[in-house]
């Protein structure tokens, strides 16, 4: 295996520790992010009594170059990955399959999965939790939506602040990081140069440029604070790519800023209860919370009729961010240290019907 020796943990380290062994599907940036974030945990959480251990890795090829502690077995075979024993698995894997037929071998079987997968979430979420309750065990996804500020998991735990109402938030880093250079002066092209000359954006940025990825979050976000499943093709999308200097500079004349958003409202009037959703840029009024976040930075407003008004904001991607809170969660499922079965793994959601508010002139607006 081409993997180069980074420091593992010590023998003293984990002697009479709980060694929770973990499985990885996937092993590029994030995966081995997650095995660099356990290696260097291991005095902390040595101290609190567990060591983790990542006894395989599903990859695609094995004799590629890998920066990162050795893993006691790498495959490219996934029967013989999932043949391995694991206390809990983690899905670092990128698009749908095969990362959701595994994971929904991995659950079936009472195994706890803790994906970044938002596509596979998107896609699979309401199927695989149905997997997970069945099984007695739990999907668990706080790293797939602003990995940074773990937020998902609370509110799959705790129903009353869950009675969410709406939701609006800057989900995705590239687009918000291109948009804020265009604000400062940059042509898009050249925005979109710097973002993937910094690592901020794939060589390949179209997921990010066009909502898609923006969208998977939606989809995942009305699951968990709504209870719903949303088809994407019925929520209307529009990409960042026709912003200009211009339209920002109008936005800031009228008062606002131009964000690449989502946005979801419950609505529970008169007739069947619906969701009004959308993704793309969106007019936001400078006294509004999303307003002031710049960058890099994400961040989510969320409306619960019993909490208020709660806002979540800090850094939305980056391997390290991911792995920490993937790691975290990892550790949870398997020692109970919160719910061991949230919330979302022991209900289905139902299908809504969706619509996309109209915009009013150039863009949508939000408002509050």
């Amino acid at each position: 295996m081409s993997v180069s020796a980074l420091p593992a943990p010590s023998r003293a380290t984990t002697a009479g520790a709980r060694v929770i062994r973990v499985g990885l599907l996937g092993f590029g940036q994030v995966g081995q992010a997650v095995a660099r974030a356990a290696a260097a945990a291991a005095p902390r959480l040595g101290a609190r009594g567990c060591a983790v251990s990542i006894a395989c890795a599903l990859v695609r090829d094995v004799a590629k170059p890998r920066r990162a502690p050795a893993v006691a077995r790498l495959t490219s075979n996934a029967e013989a990955f999932l043949r391995g024993r694991y206390d809990v698995v983690i899905d670092v894997m990128a698009g749908r399959e095969p990362a959701a037929t595994l994971a929904g071998r991995v659950l079936g079987r009472g195994t706890p999965v803790v994906s970044a997968n938002k596509i596979m979430i998107a896609g699979d979420g309401p199927r695989l939790r149905r997997i997970a309750a069945r099984a007695g065990t739990s999907l668990r996804v706080d790293a797939a939506v602003i990995a940074g500020v773990p937020f998902v998991g609370a509110f799959e735990r705790r129903p009353l602040a869950a009675h969410v109402t709406r939701f609006a938030g800057i989900v995705n880093a590239t687009s918000h990081f291109i948009l804020s250079r265009v604000a400062a002066g940059l042509t898009f092209e050249a925005a979109l140069g710097e973002a993937q000359a910094l690592g901020y954006a794939e060589p390949d940025a179209a997921a990010d440029i066009s909502g898609a990825d923006a969208l998977a979050k939606l989809v995942l976000l009305c699951d968990t604070l709504f209870g719903a499943v949303i088809r994407p093709g019925a929520v209307r999308v529009d990409g960042i790519a026709g912003v200009t200097r211009e339209d920002l500079a109008e936005a800031a004349r009228l008062g606002g800023v131009v964000k690449p958003v989502i946005a979801a409202e419950r609505i529970d009037g008169r007739g069947a209860p619906f969701i009004s959703a959308f993704v793309g840029p969106a007019w936001v009024p400078v006294s509004h919370p999303l307003a002031s976040v710049t960058g890099r930075d994400n961040a989510i407003v969320i409306d619960s009729r019993h909490s208020g008004r709660l806002v979540f904001a800090g850094p939305g991607a980056g391997p390290d961010i991911t792995a920490a809170t993937l790691l975290d969660d990892a550790i949870e499922a398997v020692t109970g240290g919160r719910d061991g079965h949230p919330q979302s793994a022991q209900r289905a959601a139902a299908p809504v019907i969706v619509r996309s508010p109209a915009a009013s002139g150039r863009w949508r607006t939000l408002d509050g």
